[in-house]
């Protein structure tokens, strides 16, 4: 009866953010038509003195192209990603007709000091409505971080969406959501051992845990725990959370394998793939605008002044409006919050044009390169490299991650070890062999490491395999790495010695 009566409220629930998603449709037209002339007045507001305040919270960047930045949101700023966010997910459920509207966020349990962290803080148990609408922020609460600590992450998750059972998923990066099926897939019995321990023992978890259970009871919830009590092999997602009809991730750049490998647990069309917005912590780079079945994506972030570079252009700043289809652009951003023509780093494909602004996807990081004596290896030439290792033994990659990150070790050559990251599918590989091809197909792409190497002034590669959960446990020991771990063909600023510690 209390998970019928909770679905009846999520109903309702849903009723109201779908309308809610057509009235912030029709403000975001009305901004379209305004975007010139608003343009220029904020340009004329920041040419003013920068009002510094003090007050509030440093997110700290990532640093997967440079060094971590910390950033400073106030109050009012962190309360304005909130919004834009729930603007963009109203409008989702509004244009994909979106049935059932609870979100589940894949974000840490513990905090940490990424935008993320600070966006999903809770202190305490929030009230009955948001949790029917919003499951997952209940997960920082003591009782079920101290169940988090017992069982795992991925068992918690298991036990929050099947009682749950939302409607969309979101993740921002598609990283997080496919380690969490993977290790589903993997260690089933391991990631179901909590609701095995709460059919079995319910009178072991205390009153905090029981009284959120029942928050967050669905209908159907009690026989979908059965199921999975009951089960010693992994189960499909239809089965334990069969309402989930969407799942909103990060798509640009270089996250495509990701992508590819939950379509193994989220096929289309059964599951709708909805874009996220692109975003750093630096500023919102663009917003997402649906229209006809389809998703754009464009540069118009409340107080942000936008400009771009052409990808071969240092100095001609161009307007949005002015930016020409088919062709790569840097991002430059002015805002309210102390940045002032700041280069992103961030290049853009200008796809096409919808109200006169440019759709925006986002393609690479300008600059992600690493050089020991001078050999400037970057992404690009990595990304070339591994795209050739695939076609040449797919039956070795096929299913796995690869990935460069530099190696220094205190009694050998500085190298580049190359890891290849995923469970062996076909028997053992010849990893000396594809080290060698790798290696030769570095030095075909780029001289000057060809040159070093012949030099002695750099070692081979070497190719390590690890599996994905080894991968993403050594991540979890570095502050946010859920949300701030981006899966890059080169990994500059990552450090991967002998012992398999990364610095």
């Amino acid at each position: 009866m209390r998970g019928r009566i909770n679905d009846w409220l999520r109903g309702a629930i849903a009723c109201g953010i779908r309308l809610a998603g057509v009235a912030f449709s029709g403000l975001l037209k009305l901004r379209l038509r305004g975007v010139e002339v608003n343009q220029e007045r904020l340009k004329r507001k920041y040419s003013g003195p920068l009002n510094k305040s003090a007050d509030g919270r440093f997110a700290v960047t990532s640093g997967s192209a440079g060094d971590p930045k910390r950033i400073l949101y106030t109050t009012q700023r962190l309360r304005a990603c909130k919004w834009i966010f729930s603007d963009m997910f109203a409008r989702a459920c509004r244009a994909f007709q979106i049935k059932r509207t609870s979100l589940y966020v894949f974000t840490s349990f513990e905090p940490d000091e990424s935008l993320t962290s600070m966006l999903l803080d809770e202190v305490d148990l929030p009230n009955y409505v948001a949790t029917l609408q919003a499951p997952y922020r209940v997960q920082r609460l003591p009782a079920i971080r101290a169940l988090a600590a017992e069982y795992g992450a991925t068992a918690v998750r298991l036990w929050i969406l099947t009682i749950s059972n939302p409607g969309v998923l979101y993740s921002t990066n598609p990283s997080t959501l496919s380690t969490f099926f993977d290790d589903l897939s993997q260690d089933w019995r391991e990631s179901s051992v909590l609701i095995k321990h709460w059919r079995k023992y319910p009178k072991r978890f205390n009153s905090h845990i029981r009284k959120i259970a029942r928050r967050l009871a669905s209908a159907g919830s009690e026989e979908r725990l059965q199921a999975i009590a009951t089960s010693d092999t992994p189960l499909p997602i239809e089965v334990w959370a069969p309402a989930v009809e969407a799942y909103i991730c990060w798509t640009g750049g270089y996250v495509k394998p990701f992508l590819d490998q939950l379509q193994k647990y989220l096929p289309s069309p059964h599951y709708r793939l909805i874009p996220m917005y692109s975003m750093s912590t630096e500023t919102i780079e663009t917003l997402t605008y649906f229209a006809h079945n389809d998703v754009y994506f464009i540069p118009l972030a409340p107080g942000v002044v936008y400009e771009f570079l052409e990808e071969t252009e240092q100095e001609h700043l161009i307007k949005p409006g002015d930016l020409e289809p088919g062709k790569l652009y840097e991002m430059i951003v002015t805002d309210a919050y102390g940045l002032r023509r700041y280069r992103t780093g961030d290049l853009f494909l200008c796809r096409r044009k919808i109200n006169s602004l440019p759709d925006l996807v986002f393609q690479r990081r300008r600059g992600l390169q690493y050089s020991f004596t001078g050999e400037k290896l970057t992404a690009e030439q990595v990304s070339l490299v591994f795209e050739q290792l695939r076609k040449q033994n797919p039956s070795v990659f096929a299913e796995r991650y690869l990935t460069c990150v530099p190696a220094q070790p205190p009694d050998a050559l500085p190298h580049y070890n190359v890891l290849l990251i995923g469970d062996r599918k076909n028997g053992q590989a010849d990893l000396d062999s594809l080290a060698a091809r790798c290696d030769q197909l570095l030095g075909e792409i780029n001289c000057e490491y060809r040159s070093k190497r012949a030099s002695g002034r750099l070692g081979a590669v070497a190719l390590i395999e690890t599996g994905t959960k080894e991968f993403a446990a050594i991540f979890s020991s570095h502050t946010g790495w859920e949300s701030q771990f981006k899966f890059l063909p080169l990994c500059p600023h990552l450090i991967w010695n002998e012992t398999k510690r990364v610095s």
